[in-house]
């Protein structure tokens, strides 16, 4: 891959930790959700979390290709 598809996987890192974030934020102003909601939208951030990982992981393979 070129240096340009690592900025690219760089970019995708980048939007989904900001999703991770306003995840985050909007789940700290939450009161009384059901344990069911709970476990989802914990799942759903750890999820985003395994993303960017994985772009990052991804994007300095790119990189040094």
């Amino acid at each position: 891959m070129s240096e340009a598809s690592a900025g690219h996987l760089r970019t995708f890192a980048a939007d989904a930790e900001a999703l991770q974030q306003r995840l985050h934020d909007a789940l700290a102003g939450l009161d009384g959700l059901t344990p069911t909601a709970s476990f989802q939208l914990g799942e759903a951030f750890a999820s985003l979390g395994s993303a960017v990982r994985t772009l990052e992981a991804a994007a300095g393979e790119a990189a040094s290709a």
